[in-house]
């Protein structure tokens, strides 16, 4: 009896009284409605607002895509795909913006596929980068958990998505130097062959 009440004693002092909760990885979650928004046709208009201790900037950024088919125009840039081919923009002499083919892009599918893979191993893995967690419904939070120099994320983010059409309505970065958030402030899943011309 006495062998056993020692054994019990030793169990009591050394299991801790209070377990830390177990951390629920969505990063599983994450990646697919990533692969859903990079797979589904939408459009968006995102307000992106940059603060640097104390300065703001702000843009919108309108994003329309129909897959093969993408056009990303804000901040002073154009990236475009058509088709198999991407597309070159910029601005001439006369202010106007003109358009070149710059080659063959590769397939759609195998693009979001590596995109996939990417996220994947930052995210997933005794090795990851950052633990991503549950941030309420199609909203994601990720947290650097390594040191890294200029984390692709920031020290932390959040990622949100529309249940219909997969398109992003939240983008927010924080971090050493400043936060960058990007909000819908409008989103269709209707697009238009106008949607997608770059404009003059």
């Amino acid at each position: 009896m006495l062998v056993g009440a020692a054994a019990t004693a030793a169990v009591v002092i050394t299991t801790p009284r209070h377990a830390p909760p177990a951390r629920h990885d969505a990063s599983g979650a994450y990646i697919e409605a990533w692969r859903h928004s990079q797979l589904s046709t939408w459009k968006v208009v995102l307000r992106w607002t940059r603060t640097v201790r104390g300065a703001r900037l702000q843009d919108d950024i309108t994003i329309a895509q129909r897959p093969p088919d993408r056009l990303s125009t804000g901040g002073g840039s154009v990236d475009a795909r058509t088709g198999d081919r991407r597309l070159a923009c910029t601005a001439g002499s006369d202010g106007r913006l003109r358009c070149r083919d710059a080659g063959p892009a590769p397939p759609y599918s195998e693009e979001v596929d590596n995109g996939a893979a990417v996220l994947r191993q930052q995210l997933s893995g005794p090795g990851r980068l950052y633990d991503v967690t549950s941030g309420g419904p199609r909203c994601y939070d990720l947290r650097l958990r390594l040191r890294y120099p200029a984390p692709p994320y920031g020290q932390r983010s959040r990622f949100c998505f529309d249940a219909r059409t997969g398109a992003p309505t939240l983008r927010d970065v924080e971090r050493l130097e400043g936060r960058d958030v990007q909000e819908a402030v409008s989103l269709s899943a209707d697009v238009t062959v106008a949607d997608l011309t770059p404009p003059a």
